[in-house]
């Protein structure tokens, strides 16, 4: 058996066991009428370690699959993980995944989502074909569900985005070289849980941090529409 394929069964088991533990607190605790606080907050964890199961399963195909189950097993996280790409009305491109990031982790495992991300943007830029270039920022939104703690949420530089810039980058940008690209990273309160992906021109950058910036992310954006801040990257 591949070693990928090792790795993402023993990943299986491990999440099995944590849901295992984690549905039995959760029902003793309902059985217990504890505080919904702390109800709430073991969901919200069983609902995590459910999600990543049921995407460990989906790319375990990806590893001992023939071509054209991997072919066909491709298509069912995109299908499932409802990402979505596209443009802003500023003209910046914009990636959706509906999940967080995972943690950085020197074993961790990003096949889940970098397989049906990698998937999702072929498709897209296929339809759709690329234009200029210019020096950029890829920026990313943390949204975290407001139903979370606040001591959930994560620090920047313990959120693994490097496989999603290397992505972003393969088919927005010449590379994601410090001479075509730049980063910025922020968090913010939503409905649900999700990470938002731009890709903006730098000339553009202080406009979309005025529009999308870290502020309540499912409760009204700024009104600023100046057009006078964009230019066109062939422009440059």
């Amino acid at each position: 058996m591949y070693e990928n394929a090792k790795y993402t069964l023993n990943e299986i088991r491990k999440s099995l066991q944590k849901i295992t533990r984690l549905a039995d607190d959760t029902a003793l605790m309902a059985d217990r009428a504890v505080s919904q606080t702390e109800l709430n907050e073991l969901s919200l964890e069983l609902e995590r370690h459910t999600e990543k199961l049921a995407l460990l399963g989906r790319a375990l195909p990806l590893d001992v699959g023939s071509q054209i189950i991997r072919e066909q097993a491709e298509q069912i996280p995109v299908d499932a993980m409802d990402i979505q790409i596209g443009y802003t009305p500023e003209g910046w491109f914009r990636l959706e995944i509906p999940a967080l990031l995972p943690k950085k982790s020197k074993s961790g495992n990003v096949n889940y989502i970098r397989a049906p991300l990698l998937r999702a943007l072929s498709t897209f830029f296929r339809a759709n074909p690329r234009g200029n270039f210019c020096k950029s920022v890829i920026a990313y939104r943390h949204i975290y569900d407001r139903a979370m703690p606040e001591r959930r949420w994560r620090d920047h530089d313990n959120i693994e985005v490097n496989f999603v810039s290397d992505a972003v980058a393969l088919f927005t940008l010449p590379d994601d070289s410090p001479q075509w690209c730049s980063h910025f990273y922020c968090s913010a309160a939503g409905d649900v849980n999700r990470t938002e992906v731009y890709v903006v021109p730098q000339t553009d950058f202080e406009s979309w941090l005025r529009r999308y910036g870290p502020r309540d992310a499912d409760r009204g954006q700024s009104d600023d529409n100046d057009s006078t801040h964009k230019r066109r990257c062939d422009d440059e």
